[in-house]
């Protein structure tokens, strides 16, 4: 499982904004072409200087899905943001593969 993260850190005066668009436009459209799923959307806890802190996650099958659809998809959404939020909204991307852990 490979899993990408993007950490935003959002003014709060849009905050509630940002978090309606994520669900009305920004997810619906990031999973569409079925290559992510399983959208997981977070506040981070004890992170609001100057703004609110929000971790997205979504789920592919692959590292080439992944790349497929940040390039396809993910690119473009990410300008998408920048058109609507312009410099209220920061954020940085990481790829993480999931490790099972038995114990």
């Amino acid at each position: 499982m490979i899993i990408c993260n993007t950490t935003y850190h959002v003014e709060c005066s849009i905050s509630g904004e940002f978090i309606d668009w994520m669900k009305q436009e920004f997810l619906p459209r990031a999973t569409e072409n079925g290559l992510v799923s399983h959208p997981r959307l977070m506040r981070l806890m004890g992170h609001n200087e100057g703004g609110a802190c929000f971790a997205l996650q979504l789920q592919a099958s692959s590292l080439k899905h992944l790349q497929q659809w940040n390039q396809e998809v993910g690119k473009p959404l990410h300008q998408a943001i920048i058109d609507r939020f312009g410099d209220k909204v920061a954020g940085f991307t990481t790829f993480m593969e999931e490790i099972p852990l038995k114990y």
